[in-house]
Protein backbone atom coordinates (compact mmCIF):
# COMPACT_ATOMS: atom_id res chain seq x y z
CA UNK A 1 0.00 0.00 0.00
CA UNK A 2 1.59 2.92 -0.70
CA UNK A 3 1.95 6.19 1.67
CA UNK A 4 -0.56 8.34 -0.22
CA UNK A 5 -3.25 6.02 -0.07
CA UNK A 6 -2.28 5.53 3.92
CA UNK A 7 -2.79 9.21 4.43
CA UNK A 8 -6.20 9.33 2.63
CA UNK A 9 -7.64 6.63 4.79
CA UNK A 10 -6.40 8.09 8.00
CA UNK A 11 -7.89 10.95 7.12
CA UNK A 12 -10.75 9.86 6.94
CA UNK A 13 -10.96 8.16 9.72
CA UNK A 14 -9.74 11.28 11.98
CA UNK A 15 -13.10 12.64 10.12
CA UNK A 16 -15.44 10.15 11.11
CA UNK A 17 -14.40 10.16 15.09
CA UNK A 18 -14.89 13.89 15.08
CA UNK A 19 -18.45 13.85 13.30
CA UNK A 20 -19.18 11.07 16.52
CA UNK A 21 -17.86 13.04 18.77
CA UNK A 22 -19.68 16.67 17.96
CA UNK A 23 -23.04 13.92 17.31
CA UNK A 24 -22.61 12.68 21.05
CA UNK A 25 -21.66 16.00 22.42
CA UNK A 26 -24.89 17.61 20.86
CA UNK A 27 -27.49 14.89 21.83
CA UNK A 28 -26.13 14.62 25.49
CA UNK A 29 -27.09 18.49 25.60
CA UNK A 30 -30.44 18.34 24.44
CA UNK A 31 -31.04 15.56 26.62
CA UNK A 32 -30.02 17.77 29.73
CA UNK A 33 -32.32 20.59 28.27
CA UNK A 34 -35.30 18.32 28.26
CA UNK A 35 -34.46 16.58 31.66
CA UNK A 36 -34.67 20.50 32.86
CA UNK A 37 -37.40 21.75 31.14
CA UNK A 38 -39.53 18.99 32.07
CA UNK A 39 -38.60 19.64 36.15
CA UNK A 40 -41.60 21.55 37.11
CA UNK A 41 -45.49 21.37 37.89
CA UNK A 42 -48.57 22.23 35.72
CA UNK A 43 -50.99 24.15 37.24
CA UNK A 44 -54.24 26.10 36.80
CA UNK A 45 -54.81 29.17 38.17
CA UNK A 46 -57.74 31.41 38.98
CA UNK A 47 -57.66 35.55 40.37
CA UNK A 48 -59.01 35.99 43.39
CA UNK A 49 -61.91 38.65 42.99
CA UNK A 50 -63.54 40.93 45.30
CA UNK A 51 -67.62 40.30 45.27
CA UNK A 52 -70.39 38.92 47.10
CA UNK A 53 -71.07 35.91 48.62
CA UNK A 54 -73.59 33.93 49.98
CA UNK A 55 -75.12 30.43 50.29
CA UNK A 56 -77.56 30.00 47.80
CA UNK A 57 -80.80 28.10 48.51
CA UNK A 58 -84.52 27.66 46.27
CA UNK A 59 -87.81 28.72 47.96
CA UNK A 60 -91.01 27.59 46.73
CA UNK A 61 -94.16 30.29 46.23
CA UNK A 62 -97.21 30.85 44.32
CA UNK A 63 -98.04 33.85 42.29
CA UNK A 64 -100.55 36.44 43.17
CA UNK A 65 -102.34 39.74 41.68
CA UNK A 66 -100.53 42.22 43.13
CA UNK A 67 -104.14 43.85 43.91
CA UNK A 68 -107.23 41.97 43.50
CA UNK A 69 -110.62 43.80 44.33
CA UNK A 70 -114.47 42.36 44.51
CA UNK A 71 -116.98 44.57 43.24
CA UNK A 72 -119.82 45.13 45.25
CA UNK A 73 -122.89 47.07 43.76
CA UNK A 74 -123.54 50.01 45.96
CA UNK A 75 -127.44 49.62 45.78
CA UNK A 76 -129.20 46.62 45.02
CA UNK A 77 -131.25 46.44 41.85
CA UNK A 78 -132.14 44.18 38.51
CA UNK A 79 -128.71 43.88 35.93
CA UNK A 80 -129.80 45.46 32.70
CA UNK A 81 -126.52 45.66 30.81
CA UNK A 82 -123.29 44.07 31.17
CA UNK A 83 -120.95 45.59 29.38
CA UNK A 84 -117.40 42.99 29.66
CA UNK A 85 -116.84 39.38 29.93
CA UNK A 86 -114.62 37.07 31.83
CA UNK A 87 -111.32 37.60 31.31
CA UNK A 88 -111.45 41.19 29.57
CA UNK A 89 -108.93 43.44 30.39
CA UNK A 90 -110.44 46.71 31.71
CA UNK A 91 -109.10 50.44 32.82
CA UNK A 92 -110.04 52.12 36.13
CA UNK A 93 -113.13 53.46 35.46
CA UNK A 94 -114.60 51.02 32.92
CA UNK A 95 -118.49 50.54 32.80
CA UNK A 96 -119.00 46.68 33.80
CA UNK A 97 -122.75 46.57 33.90
CA UNK A 98 -125.77 48.61 34.70
CA UNK A 99 -128.81 48.21 37.30
CA UNK A 100 -132.06 49.29 36.49
CA UNK A 101 -132.65 53.36 37.16
CA UNK A 102 -136.28 53.98 36.67
CA UNK A 103 -137.28 53.81 40.24
CA UNK A 104 -134.58 55.92 41.55
CA UNK A 105 -134.96 58.51 38.66
CA UNK A 106 -138.07 58.71 40.40
CA UNK A 107 -136.59 59.45 43.35
CA UNK A 108 -134.73 61.79 42.08
CA UNK A 109 -136.96 63.87 40.92
CA UNK A 110 -139.32 63.57 44.06
CA UNK A 111 -136.22 64.64 45.79
CA UNK A 112 -135.54 67.63 43.06
CA UNK A 113 -139.02 68.87 43.89
CA UNK A 114 -137.93 68.47 48.03
CA UNK A 115 -135.37 71.07 47.11
CA UNK A 116 -137.44 73.42 45.43
CA UNK A 117 -140.33 73.22 47.79
CA UNK A 118 -137.24 74.24 51.01
CA UNK A 119 -135.53 76.58 48.90
CA UNK A 120 -139.28 78.77 48.51
CA UNK A 121 -139.92 77.73 52.23
CA UNK A 122 -136.33 79.46 53.15
CA UNK A 123 -137.44 82.40 50.85
CA UNK A 124 -140.50 82.95 52.45
CA UNK A 125 -139.33 82.64 55.90
CA UNK A 126 -136.60 84.97 55.34
CA UNK A 127 -138.61 87.53 53.95
CA UNK A 128 -141.10 87.53 57.08
CA UNK A 129 -137.63 87.47 59.30
CA UNK A 130 -136.57 90.25 57.75
CA UNK A 131 -140.56 92.26 57.93
CA UNK A 132 -140.45 91.57 61.51
CA UNK A 133 -136.83 92.88 61.98
CA UNK A 134 -138.06 96.30 60.23
CA UNK A 135 -140.64 96.32 62.28
CA UNK A 136 -138.82 96.34 64.93
CA UNK A 137 -136.58 98.93 64.29
CA UNK A 138 -139.19 101.30 63.13
CA UNK A 139 -141.11 101.13 66.73
CA UNK A 140 -137.93 101.31 68.45
CA UNK A 141 -136.99 104.51 66.49
CA UNK A 142 -140.46 105.35 67.59
CA UNK A 143 -140.79 104.71 70.88
CA UNK A 144 -137.15 106.71 71.96
CA UNK A 145 -138.83 109.56 70.27
CA UNK A 146 -141.78 109.33 72.46
CA UNK A 147 -138.98 108.91 75.21
CA UNK A 148 -137.29 112.20 74.35
CA UNK A 149 -140.95 113.81 74.00
CA UNK A 150 -142.14 112.97 77.48
CA UNK A 151 -139.22 114.67 78.75
CA UNK A 152 -140.42 117.97 77.58
CA UNK A 153 -144.12 117.06 78.33
CA UNK A 154 -142.73 116.91 81.89
CA UNK A 155 -141.20 119.90 82.17
CA UNK A 156 -144.24 121.60 80.42
CA UNK A 157 -146.73 119.86 82.96
CA UNK A 158 -144.51 121.01 86.02
CA UNK A 159 -145.10 124.43 84.39
CA UNK A 160 -148.54 124.06 84.03
CA UNK A 161 -148.80 124.33 80.66
CA UNK A 162 -150.39 121.13 79.91
CA UNK A 163 -152.94 118.85 81.53
CA UNK A 164 -152.07 115.46 83.26
CA UNK A 165 -154.09 113.76 80.94
CA UNK A 166 -151.50 114.78 78.08
CA UNK A 167 -148.63 113.83 80.52
CA UNK A 168 -149.97 110.30 80.53
CA UNK A 169 -150.71 109.94 77.31
CA UNK A 170 -146.99 110.99 76.62
CA UNK A 171 -146.06 108.08 78.92
CA UNK A 172 -148.19 105.24 77.31
CA UNK A 173 -146.71 106.70 73.99
CA UNK A 174 -143.16 106.28 75.65
CA UNK A 175 -143.31 102.77 77.04
CA UNK A 176 -141.41 99.82 75.60
CA UNK A 177 -143.46 97.39 76.43
CA UNK A 178 -145.39 96.93 73.26
CA UNK A 179 -140.96 97.00 71.53
CA UNK A 180 -140.84 93.89 74.04
CA UNK A 181 -143.95 91.83 72.08
CA UNK A 182 -142.13 92.86 68.52
CA UNK A 183 -139.05 91.48 69.40
CA UNK A 184 -140.74 88.48 70.28
CA UNK A 185 -142.22 88.35 66.96
CA UNK A 186 -138.75 88.80 65.61
CA UNK A 187 -137.06 86.14 67.34
CA UNK A 188 -139.84 83.86 65.81
CA UNK A 189 -139.45 85.08 62.81
CA UNK A 190 -135.56 84.18 63.12
CA UNK A 191 -136.54 80.70 64.71
CA UNK A 192 -138.73 79.72 61.31
CA UNK A 193 -135.65 81.38 59.22
CA UNK A 194 -133.62 78.60 60.48
CA UNK A 195 -135.94 75.58 60.67
CA UNK A 196 -136.58 76.62 56.93
CA UNK A 197 -132.72 76.73 56.40
CA UNK A 198 -132.58 73.39 58.56
CA UNK A 199 -135.70 71.61 56.40
CA UNK A 200 -133.52 72.92 52.84
CA UNK A 201 -130.41 70.86 54.19
CA UNK A 202 -132.06 67.60 54.54
CA UNK A 203 -133.95 68.09 51.58
CA UNK A 204 -130.47 68.55 49.92
CA UNK A 205 -128.91 65.61 51.70
CA UNK A 206 -131.36 63.52 50.40
CA UNK A 207 -131.39 64.91 46.61
CA UNK A 208 -127.59 64.21 46.85
CA UNK A 209 -128.10 60.82 48.59
CA UNK A 210 -130.44 59.73 45.53
CA UNK A 211 -128.54 61.37 43.24
CA UNK A 212 -125.54 58.86 44.13
CA UNK A 213 -128.07 56.03 44.29
CA UNK A 214 -128.52 56.96 40.67
CA UNK A 215 -124.93 57.29 39.84
CA UNK A 216 -124.40 53.96 41.51
CA UNK A 217 -126.39 52.01 39.03
CA UNK A 218 -123.29 52.43 36.77
CA UNK A 219 -120.69 49.93 38.00
CA UNK A 220 -117.39 50.97 36.96
CA UNK A 221 -113.54 49.38 37.75
CA UNK A 222 -111.80 50.43 40.60
CA UNK A 223 -108.80 49.60 39.10
CA UNK A 224 -107.13 48.77 36.23
CA UNK A 225 -106.55 45.11 35.27
CA UNK A 226 -108.48 41.78 34.10
CA UNK A 227 -112.22 40.38 35.15
CA UNK A 228 -110.56 37.23 37.05
CA UNK A 229 -114.52 36.70 38.44
CA UNK A 230 -117.79 37.85 37.07
CA UNK A 231 -121.30 36.41 38.69
CA UNK A 232 -123.64 38.91 37.37
CA UNK A 233 -126.46 38.24 34.71
CA UNK A 234 -128.64 40.11 32.44
CA UNK A 235 -132.06 40.41 34.03
CA UNK A 236 -130.72 38.93 37.52
CA UNK A 237 -130.54 40.52 41.06
CA UNK A 238 -127.34 42.37 41.68
CA UNK A 239 -126.83 42.21 45.71
CA UNK A 240 -125.01 44.89 47.52
CA UNK A 241 -124.14 42.00 50.01
CA UNK A 242 -121.93 39.65 47.72
CA UNK A 243 -119.32 40.22 45.29
CA UNK A 244 -120.58 40.75 41.15
CA UNK A 245 -117.24 40.60 39.86
CA UNK A 246 -113.43 41.02 40.83
CA UNK A 247 -110.52 42.50 39.18
CA UNK A 248 -107.12 41.54 39.73
CA UNK A 249 -104.52 44.16 38.54
CA UNK A 250 -102.01 41.71 36.60
CA UNK A 251 -99.27 44.05 34.38
CA UNK A 252 -97.84 42.86 38.04
CA UNK A 253 -97.74 39.78 40.01
CA UNK A 254 -95.68 38.77 43.53
CA UNK A 255 -94.80 35.32 44.35
CA UNK A 256 -95.29 34.73 48.36
CA UNK A 257 -92.61 32.44 50.13
CA UNK A 258 -93.65 31.32 53.28
CA UNK A 259 -90.27 31.36 55.49
CA UNK A 260 -89.39 29.33 58.88
CA UNK A 261 -88.36 31.84 61.64
CA UNK A 262 -84.68 31.08 61.81
CA UNK A 263 -84.22 32.57 58.04
CA UNK A 264 -86.94 35.51 57.86
CA UNK A 265 -83.91 37.48 59.97
CA UNK A 266 -81.47 36.74 57.53
CA UNK A 267 -83.39 38.04 54.62
CA UNK A 268 -83.15 42.14 53.75
CA UNK A 269 -85.65 44.55 52.50
CA UNK A 270 -83.83 45.14 48.53
CA UNK A 271 -82.26 41.86 48.36
CA UNK A 272 -81.94 40.79 44.95
CA UNK A 273 -83.26 37.45 44.21
CA UNK A 274 -83.41 35.98 41.07
CA UNK A 275 -86.67 34.25 40.24
CA UNK A 276 -88.86 31.70 38.22
CA UNK A 277 -92.85 30.92 36.73
CA UNK A 278 -91.75 27.68 34.72
CA UNK A 279 -95.25 27.71 33.17
CA UNK A 280 -94.98 31.09 32.08
CA UNK A 281 -91.47 32.16 31.65
CA UNK A 282 -88.70 31.11 29.21
CA UNK A 283 -85.90 32.31 31.57
CA UNK A 284 -85.20 33.35 34.98
CA UNK A 285 -85.35 36.96 35.86
CA UNK A 286 -84.17 39.06 38.48
CA UNK A 287 -86.01 40.92 41.25
CA UNK A 288 -85.59 42.34 44.72
CA UNK A 289 -87.59 41.31 48.13
CA UNK A 290 -90.37 43.75 48.81
CA UNK A 291 -92.07 42.48 52.04
CA UNK A 292 -91.31 40.85 54.85
CA UNK A 293 -94.14 40.00 57.64
CA UNK A 294 -93.20 41.20 60.46
CA UNK A 295 -95.76 38.77 62.07
CA UNK A 296 -95.99 35.01 61.57
CA UNK A 297 -99.40 33.87 60.16
CA UNK A 298 -101.20 32.39 62.85
CA UNK A 299 -102.17 28.83 61.37
CA UNK A 300 -98.57 28.32 59.75
CA UNK A 301 -96.24 29.92 61.43
CA UNK A 302 -94.14 30.84 58.66
CA UNK A 303 -93.09 34.52 57.62
CA UNK A 304 -95.11 35.20 54.39
CA UNK A 305 -92.57 37.14 51.96
CA UNK A 306 -92.99 38.79 48.65
CA UNK A 307 -91.13 39.10 45.46
CA UNK A 308 -92.91 41.70 42.80
CA UNK A 309 -92.21 40.17 38.76
CA UNK A 310 -93.26 42.58 36.14
CA UNK A 311 -96.05 41.26 33.93
CA UNK A 312 -96.88 43.11 31.17
CA UNK A 313 -97.77 40.36 28.46
CA UNK A 314 -100.14 38.45 31.47
CA UNK A 315 -98.77 35.10 30.86
CA UNK A 316 -98.35 34.92 34.96
CA UNK A 317 -101.78 34.11 35.98
CA UNK A 318 -102.33 34.30 39.80
CA UNK A 319 -101.83 30.64 41.86
CA UNK A 320 -99.23 29.51 39.21
CA UNK A 321 -96.23 27.86 41.00
CA UNK A 322 -93.16 30.30 41.43
CA UNK A 323 -89.23 29.50 42.43
CA UNK A 324 -86.92 32.48 43.91
CA UNK A 325 -83.12 31.39 44.56
CA UNK A 326 -81.70 34.00 47.06
CA UNK A 327 -78.14 33.97 48.91
CA UNK A 328 -78.54 33.94 52.80
CA UNK A 329 -75.52 34.78 55.11
CA UNK A 330 -74.64 37.31 52.05
CA UNK A 331 -71.21 38.76 52.69
CA UNK A 332 -70.70 42.16 50.35
CA UNK A 333 -67.28 43.00 48.74
CA UNK A 334 -65.58 39.79 50.05
CA UNK A 335 -62.42 38.61 48.60
CA UNK A 336 -63.21 35.29 46.89
CA UNK A 337 -61.45 32.00 45.68
CA UNK A 338 -62.73 28.32 44.76
CA UNK A 339 -63.18 26.08 47.61
CA UNK A 340 -60.77 23.57 46.09
CA UNK A 341 -57.79 25.83 45.98
CA UNK A 342 -58.05 25.48 50.04
CA UNK A 343 -55.85 22.61 51.39
CA UNK A 344 -56.06 21.86 55.06
CA UNK A 345 -52.51 21.15 56.28
CA UNK A 346 -51.82 20.22 60.05
CA UNK A 347 -54.38 22.45 61.19
CA UNK A 348 -54.18 25.22 58.77
CA UNK A 349 -55.72 26.70 55.86
CA UNK A 350 -53.56 26.83 52.72
CA UNK A 351 -53.38 28.36 49.22
CA UNK A 352 -51.13 28.39 47.46
CA UNK A 353 -50.24 31.34 44.32
CA UNK A 354 -48.00 31.70 41.78
CA UNK A 355 -45.44 34.74 42.02
CA UNK A 356 -43.06 34.28 39.15
CA UNK A 357 -42.13 30.95 38.55
CA UNK A 358 -43.20 29.82 41.62
CA UNK A 359 -45.68 28.26 44.03
CA UNK A 360 -46.24 30.60 47.03
CA UNK A 361 -47.49 29.00 50.17
CA UNK A 362 -50.14 31.68 52.34
CA UNK A 363 -51.59 30.53 55.32
CA UNK A 364 -55.23 31.99 55.19
CA UNK A 365 -58.22 32.68 57.25
CA UNK A 366 -61.55 31.39 55.69
CA UNK A 367 -64.82 33.13 56.25
CA UNK A 368 -68.03 32.41 54.64
CA UNK A 369 -67.61 29.29 52.92
CA UNK A 370 -70.81 27.98 50.13
CA UNK A 371 -69.22 24.87 49.14
CA UNK A 372 -67.91 26.50 45.81
CA UNK A 373 -66.67 29.37 46.88
CA UNK A 374 -64.91 30.89 49.86
CA UNK A 375 -64.63 34.30 51.76
CA UNK A 376 -60.90 35.03 52.55
CA UNK A 377 -60.67 37.06 55.27
CA UNK A 378 -57.21 37.60 55.75
CA UNK A 379 -53.84 36.19 53.44
CA UNK A 380 -54.88 36.75 49.75
CA UNK A 381 -55.39 39.93 48.26
CA UNK A 382 -57.60 40.47 45.26
CA UNK A 383 -55.93 40.12 41.64
CA UNK A 384 -53.38 37.42 43.13
CA UNK A 385 -53.16 34.13 41.46
CA UNK A 386 -54.79 31.53 43.03
CA UNK A 387 -53.37 27.68 42.15
CA UNK A 388 -57.01 26.07 41.51
CA UNK A 389 -56.17 22.35 40.04
CA UNK A 390 -52.47 21.41 40.86
CA UNK A 391 -52.16 22.61 44.15
CA UNK A 392 -52.37 19.05 45.92
CA UNK A 393 -48.48 18.81 44.26
CA UNK A 394 -46.57 21.25 45.16
CA UNK A 395 -45.16 23.19 48.18
CA UNK A 396 -43.61 26.31 49.08
CA UNK A 397 -41.13 27.03 46.36
CA UNK A 398 -41.75 24.61 43.87
CA UNK A 399 -41.55 25.57 40.03
CA UNK A 400 -44.47 25.65 38.70
CA UNK A 401 -46.25 26.66 34.62
CA UNK A 402 -49.23 28.18 34.13
CA UNK A 403 -51.23 25.67 31.61
CA UNK A 404 -54.47 26.76 32.25
CA UNK A 405 -56.08 29.92 33.71
CA UNK A 406 -55.56 33.82 33.60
Amino acid sequence: MSRKLKSSILLVIMLLGVVGLISGCSSSTEASQGQEEENYIPVAIEKATVNNIGNEIKINGKTFANEEIAVIPKVPGIVTNINVKLGDIVEKGTVLFTIEQEDISKSVEQAANGVELANKGVAQAENGFKTANINYELNKEKIENAQLNLERTKKLYEEGAISKSQLEQAELAASDKSLEAIKGQVDQAKISYEQALNQLRQAEISYEQVQSNLSNTVVTAPIGGVVSDLTVKEGQLASNAQPAATIAQMDKVYIQMNVVENMVNKLKLGQEVVVNVPAALNEEATSTISYISPTADPRSQLYPVKVYIHNQDNNIRPGMNGEVKLDLDQVESATVIKRNAVLDRDGKNLVYVVEGDKAVERVVTIGLDTGDYVEIKEGIKEGEQVIVEGQHYVEDGTKVKVVRGE
